[in-house]
């Protein structure tokens, strides 16, 4: 048998037939916290959409954490480095590069490009990066004996700005110099362009080149060594204290001036921004959660006048004022459950929308997608739930007090 409480709370839901504002009010206030809980749960679960969508971006691009030294130069002897960091139990792939800066020159055109060396048929290391290589593959790039002229990736704005297709023949320039005829000249080699990649950054896709470390090496002229070691971890959210953990362990050595770096103290401030904006929208949206509460108030006080008669009869029955007060806020708890069930659904239903029938078109090269992202996550739904049901509650508790003070007998007195 359901308590007194809220069998009176669900028929005093139910308006005089004379009375039709009680019915709009409970219904404004149903919708009203519908519509504040599924615009609450749909923003957040967007902008958490964009923060997962601009992370996969970034991991794609470039290793979890990085090793260099710390003086700015290359590092020297790093295979005895590398194995020491690949046996770490957190580590899943190391890779050594080697990145500097080029010119890309055509028959028409030059640009400006990083280089990056890495070892291609390094199969762990490769499939971390996740780049979306639309032509070609990493082990086109890689040194054989009969290539004609050494391979590399381009991104695909490089490829569209310059004018190229697989196969064009470009040279490069590099920050190297040599020692020509004529004096100092920078060093240029040819190349072939084995393919191109879209790495979900503009900037990566206009910038960024891939080829062989042995060719980089040489390139660059300089030997065996190289710029810094790419790891990946099994946990990439856990790379920062790794990172840290790797800073002490790797510097025991007094000879080592070694500098660790994760992938999110690189773009902290980016990632700062988005949260702190993900925090101001929770804030402002959660508004619309209190001004729809303000209509439960009214909803509230306009019962306890509609069912003066009824709370003066129950105090008269010798009903206490624990339980009239109970009454009416259960009838707020009630339309705060309902408003936020219907919200949830409501959020869900969108959110389920948005995600898989990309609605909304936006700007690729703006926001990393070309539809909006979505992040569906059990724990914004239940974050909001209760938030709402405490706006919902603090809402019902103030005229519920004022109506456990009724007066019975001046009650009957006036209807």
């Amino acid at each position: 048998m359901p308590k007194l409480e809220n069998l009176f709370a669900s028929r005093f839901l139910k308006a005089r037939k004379r009375n039709k504002l009680l019915s709009f009010l409970s219904i404004t206030s149903v919708v009203g916290v519908m519509l504040g809980v599924s615009a609450l749960i749909t923003v957040i679960s967007v902008m958490n959409g964009f923060t997962a969508n601009l992370k996969e971006k970034f991991l794609g691009a470039e290793p979890h954490i990085t090793v260099n030294n710390m003086t700015g130069v290359t590092i020297n002897g790093w295979e005895d480095l590398a194995a020491e960091i690949a046996a770490l139990p957190y580590v899943t792939g190391v890779s050594p590069y080697v990145t500097d800066q080029a010119v890309i020159t055509t028959e028409r055109k030059v640009n400006g490009v990083i280089v990056r060396g890495i070892i291609p048929d390094d199969e762990e290391f490769g499939a971390g990066l996740n780049l979306d290589i639309i032509r070609g593959s990493w082990g086109d790039i890689a040194v054989s004996g009969n290539d004609d002229l050494p391979g590399i990736l381009v991104g695909k704005e490089i490829l569209f700005s310059l004018g190229l297709v697989t196969g064009s023949k470009i040279t490069l320039m590099s920050s190297a110099i040599t020692q020509g005829a004529f004096g100092i000249i920078p060093k240029m080699r040819r190349f072939r362009v084995a393919g191109y990649f879209d790495a979900g950054f503009e900037a990566y896709n206009k910038s960024l080149i891939y080829m062989d470390l042995k060719q980089a090496q040489d390139f660059f002229g300089i030997g065996n060594s190289i710029s810094g070691i790419g790891v990946m971890v099994k946990n990439p959210d856990k790379a920062e204290s790794i990172a840290n953990s790797m800073q002490t362990e790797l510097n025991r050595d007094e000879e080592r001036f070694l500098w660790v770096s994760d992938w999110l103290s690189r773009n902290g401030k980016l990632f700062d921004a988005l949260k702190l904006e993900e925090y101001a929208l929770f804030v402002i949206l959660t508004l619309i959660i209190i001004v729809a509460s303000f209509s439960i108030v009214s909803m509230i006080t306009v019962t306890v006048k509609d069912k003066r008669k009824d709370v003066a009869i129950l105090r008269a029955m010798g009903a206490s004022e624990k339980l009239i007060r109970n009454i009416f806020t259960r009838q707020g708890i009630i339309i705060g459950a309902l408003g936020t069930a219907l919200g949830d659904l409501l959020a869900f239903v969108l959110c389920f929308a948005l995600k898989n029938f990309k609605i909304i078109k936006v700007p690729k090269d703006i926001y990393f997608s070309d539809t909006i992202p979505v992040l569906i996550s059990p724990r914004v739904f239940i974050t909001v739930t209760i938030c709402a049901l405490l706006i919902t509650y603090v809402a019902a508790v103030l005229p519920a007090r004022i109506s456990a003070k009724t007066d019975p007998i001046e009650a009957i007195r006036n209807d």
